[in-house]
């Protein structure tokens, strides 16, 4: 599971809606105040919004220096007319499965009927319906709008995809219990009938029920299906018969708010897809504070109405023959299944709608965010020992964890990168030093302050003992050996510990970096393109993110040592133990600025580590101006 693409319009420096696909390794290229940082605080406005449904932030999540401001600083333009509008995909093919999607290990719906229709995002190990049954990537877009109403701003809609199809969107005026789910996507190949075409008789059950074809999608059973819980933009009245492949009862759920669910929706009108039609986009309340995003960290609420006789009679003709007996049990039996019907709706639309928002959510709640300015560890500094994500933004993390790795193996896998020749070869290594301190007053001191005798020795041997042990983390100079702070070596050094430790920690997921190359010599900075795509290279989990990285940078010379392992790689040419790299696991974007504002372009890069477009203005064209 990775981060795929990234959408934004109407965010700070840009202005029409500009796209991004990311791979493993993506670079962000680009003048000053372009909009490289935008792409990364783009994700922290996201990350706001799905972790605390906070689309007015000021200090975020991920700490540091990152403070939004708040929506009138972030709209572009300062435009409070217009809307932000954010959107991820999220790449899922190597992932088998995610506790945030129940359906992910084939679990039922909880009904029969709804059980036939093909949603899957993994069926076990059987890849035979990996073509047309599993989701490979899922999507999320938000848009926040200002209101006057409420004087502040509010998400006014959000919408999923899953495989780059639209699923359906909730939407929302700025007034409290007037969210609506609308727009479902009957068409989707996931509400597809599962069928073995060599199975005869599901075949003849397709051609008896309704009569349709083995390749006809269940839009229309499902429309008939979702009538229940909303009517026709148009104001039309559910019409037809219901497929008996489907409850007849769910058909008429929500018959009665129609024209509710349709009315009244003052100053917000959703946008329809061209050649959409009107007739065939429904609507329903769904429960929310205030605004589109419901909460995450529980299901769905549709608005479902009670049953009613009309449901319970519907449900009785649907129960077995050898259930026909008259009398309460029946009766109760058909009660029973209309609310086992209504549970599965419920499921499934939170499945579709909420899913992805809430892989989203999780994937970005473990992003690596490392800002431009990493602090210093002060010659006092002690390690916090509970683990604080906000502090990486500033670099105390990285420390952190050096600090408090008891076993040494990552304070070790550090020293190799910082130390050795084939790698960044910064002539230090990390040591631990103990030590044991005396305070002062204190018996120890006291006898030192009178002189010792040797009727003392006893004494200061159990006072020692009783010393506390600190330890601290030092550098120690290759060349000569001195063992120095943090803080008395080069500035370049603390910079960069903490790429080189998120680089190489146990943990997947995204990792964001703001100038890496920050006060580093140009033949370290060489070095960390290898570190890069090592990182990238750890071993894939079977459920959860997959290493990646994307960076904001104008280090040339990072990218002149990936361009080289894709052109060795390609070549046969790769030096013993050197980290390979493919073109596809590369994507070099370019952000400038223009007339309406920040504009990304994708840089190609071919097999022999050539770059097929041509850069804006040339490539480090500086470089050639001051040579010729």
């Amino acid at each position: 599971m990775r981060l795929s693409h990234i959408e934004i319009e109407n965010f700070k420096g840009i202005g029409a809606k500009q796209s991004i696909d990311l791979a493993p390794i993506t670079l962000l290229f680009g003048p000053n105040s372009a909009g490289k940082s935008t792409i990364l605080q783009a994700l922290h406005y996201l990350r706001e919004i799905l972790e605390r449904n906070n689309p007015d932030p000021d200090q975020t999540i991920a700490g540091g220096l990152t403070d939004l401001g708040g929506f009138a600083t972030l709209v572009h333009n300062h435009d409070l007319s217009r809307p932000i509008r954010i959107k991820v995909r999220i790449d899922m093919t190597e992932d088998q499965g995610s506790e945030r999607l129940r359906l992910n290990s084939g679990q039922q719906l909880g009904d029969d009927d709804f059980a036939k229709l093909g949603i899957r995002y993994l069926v076990g190990e059987n890849t035979e319906l990996r073509d047309y049954a599993v989701v490979q990537e899922v999507g999320l877009g938000i848009e926040v709008r200002w209101s006057e109403l409420i004087n502040g701003p509010y998400v006014s809609s959000i919408s999923t995809e899953m495989d780059g199809e639209h699923i359906g969107e909730i939407f929302s005026p700025a007034q409290p219990g007037r969210a609506r789910l609308f727009n479902l996507g009957f068409e989707h190949r996931l509400l597809q009938r599962i069928v073995d075409p060599d199975n005869e008789d599901e075949l003849a059950e397709l051609y008896e029920n309704d009569g349709f074809s083995t390749d006809t999608p269940l839009a229309e059973q499902f429309a008939d299906l979702s009538r229940m819980m909303a009517g026709r933009r148009s104001g039309k009245e559910s019409i037809g018969v219901p497929s008996s492949d489907l409850p007849r009862a769910l058909v008429n759920q929500l018959h009665e708010r129609l024209r509710e669910a349709n009315s009244g929706r003052p100053n917000y009108e959703p946008d329809l897809d061209d050649g959409a039609q009107q007739d065939s986009v429904f609507s329903v309340a769904v429960a929310t504070e205030l605004g589109a995003l419901p909460d995450l960290d529980k299901l769905l609420e549709p608005d479902l109405r009670d049953i009613d006789p009309d449901d319970i009679a519907s449900a009785e003709a649907d129960l077995p023959e050898y259930s026909s007996a008259p009398g309460a049990g029946r009766t109760q039996r058909a009660i029973d299944l209309e609310r086992n019907r209504r549970r599965g709706l419920s499921s499934l639309l939170d499945e579709l709608l909420l899913g992805p928002a809430r892989i989203v959510r999780d994937y970005l709640s473990n992003v690596t965010y490392i800002g431009p300015l990493r602090e210093i560890p002060g010659r006092n500094y002690r390690p916090q020992l509970s683990p604080d994500d906000s502090r990486w933004a500033q670099g105390l993390a990285a420390w952190d964890l050096l600090n408090n790795d008891q076993r040494g193996d990552l304070v070790e896998e550090v020293n190799q990168w910082l130390s050795s020749e084939e790698k960044l070869n910064t002539g230090y290594r990390l040591e631990k030093v103990a030590f044991r301190e005396i305070p002062v007053p204190s018996g120890f001191d006291s006898l030192f302050q009178r002189g010792l005798d040797e009727d003392d020795l006893a004494e200061l041997e159990e006072l020692y003992r009783s010393l506390i042990v600190r330890v601290r983390l030092r550098l120690r100079d290759a060349s000569g050996g001195t063992i120095v702070s943090p803080s008395d070596v080069g500035v370049g050094i603390s910079q960069m510990v903490p790429v080189v430790v998120a680089c190489v920690r146990d943990q997947a997921g995204l990792i964001a970096i703001e100038q890496p190359e920050l006060h580093i010599h140009p033949a370290i900075q060489v070095g960390m393109g290898d570190l890069f795509i090592e990182a990238t290279r750890g071993a894939k989990l079977s459920i959860g993110p997959e290493p990646t990285l994307l960076i904001e940078t104008h280090s040339e010379h990072i990218m002149l040592r990936l361009l080289r392992r894709i052109r060795e790689k390609s070549s046969g040419s790769l030096p013993p133990g050197a980290p390979e790299l493919q073109a596809k696991d590369l994507s070099v974007i370019y952000v400038e600025s223009s007339e309406g504002g920040g504009r990304f372009r994708n840089i190609r890069v071919d097999e022999d580590g050539e770059f097929i477009d041509r850069w804006p203005r040339g490539f480090f064209e500086e470089r050639d101006e001051e040579l010729f």
